[in-house]
């Protein structure tokens, strides 16, 4: 289908497959692209088909959504209930592209009070409501304390923020070295203010960030696999890769000096470049790393892309193989440069690792020492309970209790 002929598409076409309950769907929209029209005309599409009220479950991330959800069914069965034959019969029309036949408009009338009716009414709640309602009725079966406490955001957030200044104190080379260098790693590369929203949007991911962890094996594993990830030997330093890419057997060194020697004999930029070049060359391989830097200025520009200019006309005229030789320097070092950026981005990382790691298991153990759980341990307490053997019996009790309500 072309660009145009979907622009040109009905939007109502593509809602109302989506509302169709016959159908599993996945939808994904932008806001204000009408998701809460469809899942609304879903759950009135349910109802029409007869299913019970009570076995209708909607889920939604927030309370605002949820009040809204139940407002416009609320308010679309109670005007189903009043409106005349023919306008209700354009509503239905509408919600199932479909003309309503037989007792349809009747039934449609009665869904009002067959909700107020149901025991529980539709069951229209938060994600965190539904996961916590269900860990209540089975916490043994979830591993939880029965008398567990739900923290909200702000409580979570004050708790983290107590397990990070424990963290702080403990990150004293004379307490725990390990995490005193993860510190000073981590605030080499940041200011005061940043650390704090560095530290804060730990504290917001503390979820994903667990779980990575957790699925890594632990700090150590997961530093190790992102320096694999980054094409790196474990461990391997900014200093590692200035030293090598510095030393005589990773310097084409007669050509080098063979162009160095041509740069000489050109325009004022081709012999500071030339003497730049010979003075670097000249030095012993460890002078050479520490002013890695600016022999690579040579060559590239801040940003890291090949200078255009290596050597002037002149000089490419009278030594033809000198930009050749300085071409090629210049892309090596390209390389080098990447790979000392992915060492930085390494060291930095896995220093946030552990700092994070660290301050992790320090909020983890206080909420269970408290009995404490906040809103990501609710889903994934959930999720463990219904993946878990034994699964079955919570599943039909689920079921047994949708049926009888």
């Amino acid at each position: 289908m072309s660009i145009a002929a979907i622009s040109r598409r009905d939007p109502r076409i593509d809602q109302r497959l989506a509302a169709d309950p016959a159908a599993s769907v996945w939808v994904a929209a932008s806001a204000g692209t009408g998701k809460t029209t469809v899942l609304t005309n879903r759950v009135l599409s349910l109802l029409l088909a007869g299913t019970p009220p009570g076995r209708i479950l909607c889920l939604t991330f927030t309370k605002a959504a949820a009040a809204e959800m139940a407002n416009r069914i609320a308010r679309e069965l109670g005007e189903w209930a009043t409106i005349s034959d023919p306008l209700l019969a354009k509503r239905l029309t509408e919600l199932g592209d479909a003309t309503p036949a037989g007792d349809m408009l009747e039934r449609a009338r009665r869904l009002f009070a067959q909700v107020v009716d149901a025991p529980e009414g539709l069951r229209i709640a938060t994600i965190h409501a539904f996961c916590q309602s269900l860990l209540r009725r089975f916490p043994l079966e979830a591993g939880l304390v029965p008398h567990f406490e739900v923290l909200d955001e702000r409580s979570a957030a004050e708790l983290m923020e107590r397990a990070r200044d424990e963290v702080l104190l403990e990150a004293q080379p004379e307490v725990d070295a390990a995490l005193a260098a993860a510190l000073a790693e981590v605030t080499s590369h940041v200011s005061e203010d940043d650390f704090r929203a560095l530290m804060a949007e730990l504290a917001n991911e503390r979820g994903r960030v667990a779980r990575a962890l957790a699925k890594a094996g632990g700090v150590e594993a997961a530093t190790k696999a992102l320096y694999r990830r980054l094409g790196l030997a474990a461990g391997e330093s900014a200093v590692e890769v200035r030293e090598k890419a510095s030393a005589d057997e990773s310097l084409a060194l007669s050509a080098l000096h063979a162009a160095a020697a041509a740069l000489a004999q050109g325009s004022a930029a081709d012999r500071e470049r030339g003497a730049a070049i010979t003075t670097w060359l000249a030095s012993s391989p460890a002078e050479r790393a520490a002013h890695f830097a600016a022999y690579v200025s040579q060559f590239l520009t801040k940003d890291g892309a090949l200078r255009s200019t290596l050597a002037t006309k002149a000089v490419r005229e009278a030594s033809p193989g000198a930009e050749t030789t300085l071409r090629a320097e210049a892309t090596r070092l390209a390389a080098v440069v990447e790979r000392l950026k992915a060492a930085i981005t390494a060291k930095a990382s896995a220093a946030l690792l552990r700092l994070g790691g660290a301050v992790l298991a320090a909020y983890e153990d206080h909420k269970g020492h408290q009995g404490f759980l906040d809103y990501d341990d609710l889903i994934l307490s959930t999720q463990q309970l219904l993946a878990r053997r034994g699964a079955a019996w919570v599943l039909y009790k689920l079921d047994q209790a949708s049926t009888t309500s």
